[in-house]
């Protein structure tokens, strides 16, 4: 399935927002269509039979009127799905109503019912299926819009990315998450002239209690494997067989636990104590981000970007020895002054490494005490805990070519710039990184009470 890139949603974004100003007489109305119009415009589309479904599937009994609509395929199978807003007739609140349909064995069927309130205008509340996406646009306030980026697959229907977009003072915020290749950005422009003053571009690191099983539709392992995010050495780096990673990640109410696996065409190990080796570094920003926003600190509306921090930077090493007599190892250094706890604690972390073979590379398995951190212990609450964290492989290939050496990150990543790190992003019990819902479900616990369950 094809996705949207990172920095491509802001211009298509724009162009939606041409089709809300100035009408489109293709997929929206100034005033509405009767079913009977709608369905006039989707024959092109679709057969009789398939428009037959979504009639039956909308309100019956009741009068409404189409706003907007789109066809496209979100579901990756190569047939026409449909996406339509509607408002119902008389409805004296600012309700819109949100449909998607799938091409499902031949048949047109709802895998998606929301309901939205306009600001101002109905086409506010806008779809638009795009690259096998469908975005539901929203409008909160002036200046202030949403997209939501809906997928459908083997029965899911999937949350795949968010587009945000806001004035902040001056300037003009735009914010991405892509929940299926955990790919996002945050921009800043300046509104007046049109240029940009801050982007960052990385991968976050979704991370649940430890046992927790991750359902089919959310997505946990985070793959680097990006040129963007080759900081080093990109010249020589040949893709993802010669250095790329996944990571994944738990915790329990101690330990922050992780498992990384390094696929590398030519593993060096440590064969002396000054020799070069493949490692890997973990960086960590521990500070506090009140405002939820770790890439700026805000007075009002004055925004500084976090470019630097002269404490709570954490840099942990993992190298894995040589797979035989020498065991893996950590350094740990910091811009924090320690205390004796934190120090004591430090020996805590706990390393393993198992080598594959030439052509897979290795695996890292490690955990991290909280209190090395400066926390008491596990910083979750009800809500999610964002933490700067940046993974970065340190990859020769020649011992006796140190020069010729590269580096694959989680992000576009500066050492000691936090606003370039990607994220650790605690989730609690209950919640999920990202959104997913079977269509079936209702079906199935029918089944199994006509079973007798």
């Amino acid at each position: 399935m094809q996705l949207m890139k990172v920095n491509s949603i802001a211009k298509y974004f724009l162009i939606f927002i041409a089709i809300f100003t100035f009408g489109s007489s293709v997929s929206y109305s100034q005033s509405g269509l009767k079913f009977s119009e709608l369905a006039q415009r989707l024959e092109p589309y679709f057969d009789k039979l398939l428009i037959d479904d979504v009639y039956k599937q909308l309100p019956q009994g009741v009068d409404y009127f189409i706003w907007g609509y789109d066809v496209g395929d979100f579901s990756g199978d190569d047939h026409s799905d449909l996406g339509i807003t509607l408002r119902l007739a008389g409805d004296r609140s600012r309700n819109m109503q949100v449909y998607l349909f799938v091409d499902i064995d031949g048949f047109l069927r709802q895998v998606a019912h929301h309901t939205y309130q306009f600001v101002e205008l109905p086409l506010e509340i806008g779809v638009v299926i795009h690259k096998n996406i469908c975005y539901v646009t929203k409008k909160f306030e002036e200046n202030h819009w949403k997209m939501d980026g809906y997928t459908y697959d083997n029965g899911s229907i999937l949350l795949s990315e968010i587009f945000n977009t806001g004035r902040v003072g001056d300037l003009t915020h735009e914010s991405v998450r892509n929940y299926q290749t955990l790919r996002g950005s945050e921009k800043y422009i300046n509104t007046r002239s049109g240029k940009e003053l801050f982007y960052r571009d990385f991968l976050s690191i979704p991370t649940y209690r430890r046992g927790r099983t991750v359902y089919k539709g959310y997505f946990g392992d985070t793959f680097a494997n990006y040129t963007d995010f080759v900081h080093e050495g990109a010249y020589d780096w040949k893709g993802e067989k010669d250095c790329s990673f996944r990571v994944t990640s738990a915790f329990d109410d101690d330990y922050l636990y992780f498992t990384v696996e390094i696929i590398d065409d030519a593993v060096v190990t440590q064969s002396c104590d000054t020799c070069i080796s493949d490692y890997l570094d973990i960086w960590f920003d521990i500070n506090p981000n009140p405002t939820y926003d770790r890439f700026t600190e805000r007075n009002g509306k004055k925004v500084d970007f976090r470019t630097k921090s002269t404490k709570g930077l954490y840099r942990v090493s993992v190298f894995p020895g040589n797979f035989l007599d020498k065991e893996p190892f950590v350094k740990v250094s910091t811009n924090d002054e320690l205390t004796e706890i934190q120090k004591e604690d430090s020996k805590l972390i706990k390393a393993v490494a198992n080598f594959l073979d030439d052509s897979l590379g290795y695996v890292l398995k490690f955990r991290i005490p909280f209190t090395l951190f400066g926390f008491e212990g596990n910083p979750l609450d009800e809500e999610f805990y964002e933490i700067g964290c940046t993974f970065v492989v340190i990859d020769y290939d020649n011992e006796y070519r140190p020069e010729e050496k590269t580096e694959v990150a989680t992000s576009a990543f500066i050492p000691y710039d936090p606003s370039t790190y990607g994220s650790l992003i605690l989730i609690p019990e209950g919640k999920w990184y990202g959104e997913s819902e079977n269509i079936f479900t209702e079906d199935v616990i029918k089944n199994l009470f006509e079973y007798g369950f």
